[in-house]
């Protein structure tokens, strides 16, 4: 029969109809804005600090809802707005001392029922959400060079133990000569050094001597090899500190961008994926008068004690795969260090033939200077500080402690870049942007205006113009906008932010245009004195081809804007492409069934279009 589905399709499209409408119910519960207080020792009263936060508030005229403790047992407080949160949070971060650590976040009012579903609301953008933005420069330069001195020192070594006399000069571009006495000795030197089996490092003959180059493709694939682990360890940096919903990614050949939405604690997110901070293990020199030794470096411990140690590394960072915090017997922070099955072996190897030296552990970071070099970029210093001196006392294994840390605060921060990992090469920070949360609040506001504003326009347009099949695409108009908020909070990675919203717009617009192709179809068989039975079967028919190339193509140019185009163009191309792909469902088939279930079948003189 013309005009009329089976109840088993129609059952199935009431099923997708409900499961659209469940997961998109989370998007209509807010966040609730909440300040955490970690206290920092354990023997503080936590009904004290909570008494206290209180008259702080109070006193400052800040509303808040309640105090809770969470499954961490940190203090939690929850405020009616955003701005009270902040308002709060500036406050209690000035008077912290010591005694707690102050965060800013939020906690999820989502039913129990919809978790359970694994339900959860569309992820937002910076311009939606507000948050913090930072674009970071690689510095590759650093470990080009820390490669090329390590490969000088590796050649040095083989030429000693062949008993071969030379001469080196570092030359441009990570580049080095040898000279050697004659020609025949550089010609076995050559013959010798390329069964070595050095895949990256090229040997040119000149006059008496090499020139030792590394090779193109070398340099090409330690750059990937770089940015990968550096986002890597981004990465894991922004899991340590709790953030879910962040953005870490590429852009260009050495920048990273990082997005964290609903951050707004600046300082410390800047002080922690800024930092390029790693441990370096040396054994300290005791003679004071080996101050000329190049192999020796100067350093002075607590800013007033002179110290050498040997400049060789014994373990750095990158063998370190745990760290934790905790306290001694004397109640004084100390950093828990696991190394890595190699990092281990050596320190195990060094310690026991060191049994009552001293070892030293060094904390180095690289400090953005206020100059820059011929291309513009930031020139970075090396800092590097003693944190501790201990006496090797025995065997060492695998895990260790540091002490020596000033505070709690620093040891939590350590223990976080260990655990993260090492970078690669040392960061930069070149842009930084705080969104304040008002503004995201305002751009959804625009936004949903923009929504609301070009629906009306659609509803008025398509009752005036086509009656009851107007209402009708007004009708799958709504469950398309249902539907495509659905999938971009089941779609993992997702993020909506202005150009998504004006996606979503744009999507509600083919839908429409989609059901005016069919309802002018339906109207042109009609004037052909065609049933009306099979003008409406002939109408939907003949539309969709027209439907679908129409489709097809924008799907494909929301493909190529993906693919090609900047975070803002993919947030468009998203939205644009689950819109349509929507609302060829629900332009074609739900309308579909809402027609078969008022005229299918039925005797009529006239259709209302």
């Amino acid at each position: 029969m013309l005009n009329k589905y089976y109840w088993w399709q129609n059952t199935l499209i009431i099923l997708f109809i409900i499961i659209g409408i469940i997961y998109s119910l989370p998007n209509i519960y807010r966040d609730i804005p909440v300040v955490q207080i970690n206290i920092l020792n354990k023997n503080f009263s936590k009904e004290k600090i909570i008494i206290n936060i209180k008259n702080k508030l109070i006193s400052n005229k800040i509303n808040f809802t309640k105090f809770f403790l969470n499954k961490n047992n940190n203090i939690n407080i929850i405020f009616n707005n955003i701005n009270n949160q902040l308002q709060a949070y500036e406050i209690l971060k000035k008077n912290s001392s010591k005694k707690y650590i102050v965060i800013v976040k939020s906690i999820s009012s989502i039913p129990r029922w919809l978790s359970f579903l694994r339900a959860k609301p569309i992820k937002l953008g910076l311009d939606l959400k507000g948050g913090i933005y930072f674009l970071l420069r690689v510095n590759n330069n650093y470990i080009f060079q820390k490669l090329r001195e390590q490969n000088i020192e590796d050649l040095k070594l083989i030429l000693k133990n062949k008993n071969i006399l030379f001469k080196l000069k570092r030359s441009y571009n990570f580049n080095y000569k040898i000279f050697f006495k004659n020609n025949d000795i550089r010609d076995k030197t050559i013959n010798y050094l390329k069964k070595q089996n050095n895949n990256f490092v090229n040997y040119n003959v000149i006059k008496n001597g090499l020139l030792v180059s590394m090779k193109k493709q070398w340099f090409v694939d330690l750059k990937e090899t770089i940015i990968e682990n550096n986002i890597n360890v981004l990465r894991n940096r922004v899991n340590q500190i709790g953030i879910s919903d962040a953005i870490v990614q590429r852009k260009g050949i050495n920048n990273i961008v990082i997005e964290l939405p609903g951050i707004q604690n600046f300082s410390e997110a800047k002080e922690i994926l800024g930092s390029t901070a790693t441990l370096e293990f040396h054994l300290v020199n005791n003679n004071i008068n080996n101050v000329q030794n190049k192999n020796v470096s100067y350093y002075l411990w607590n800013n007033k004690i002179p110290i050498l140690l040997n400049k060789k590394i014994i373990i750095d960072g990158s063998n370190i795969i745990h760290s934790n915090v905790s306290r001694n017997e004397y109640n004084q922070p100390q950093v828990n260090i696991f190394l890595d099955k190699k990092g281990g072996d050596i320190l195990s190897k060094f310690s026991e033939k060191h049994i009552g030296d001293n070892i030293a552990t060094v904390l180095v970071d690289y400090i953005n200077s206020n100059k820059k070099d011929i291309k513009g970029n930031i020139i970075q210093y090396k800092k590097e500080e003693i944190i501790n001196i201990a006496t090797i006392q025995s065997k060492l294994n695998n895990n260790f402690k540091i002490t020596g840390l000033k505070n709690i605060k620093e040891a939590k921060k350590l223990s976080i870049l260990l655990r993260s990992g090492s970078l690669s090469a040392p960061i930069q920070i070149i842009e930084e942007q705080n969104i304040g949360p008002s503004v995201g609040q305002e751009n959804i506001k625009q936004g949903i205006k923009a929504c609301i504003i070009g629906i009306l326009i659609c509803i008025i347009f398509m009752i005036f113009y086509y009656h009851i099949f107007g209402i009708i695409a007004i009708i799958a108009l709504f469950i398309n906008l249902i539907f495509t908020i659905s999938f971009l909070s089941l779609l993992p990675g997702a993020t909506l932010t202005m150009s998504g919203i004006a996606g979503i717009v744009l999507a509600l617009a083919i839908a429409i245009d989609a059901n005016v192709l069919i309802n002018e179809r339906i109207k042109e068989e009609l004037n052909n004195k065609v049933s009306i039975q099979k003008a409406i079967d002939f109408g939907y028919k003949g539309a969709f081809s027209s439907i679908f190339d129409a489709n097809v193509t924008t799907l494909i140019t929301s493909c190529v804007l993906y693919s090609l185009g900047s975070r803002e163009i993919q947030g468009f191309a998203i939205t644009t492409f689950i819109g349509i792909l929507t609302s060829m469902f629900t332009s074609i088939i739900i309308t579909r069934a809402i027609v078969n279930i008022i005229y299918g079948g039925k005797k009529i003189k006239k259709l209302p279009i």
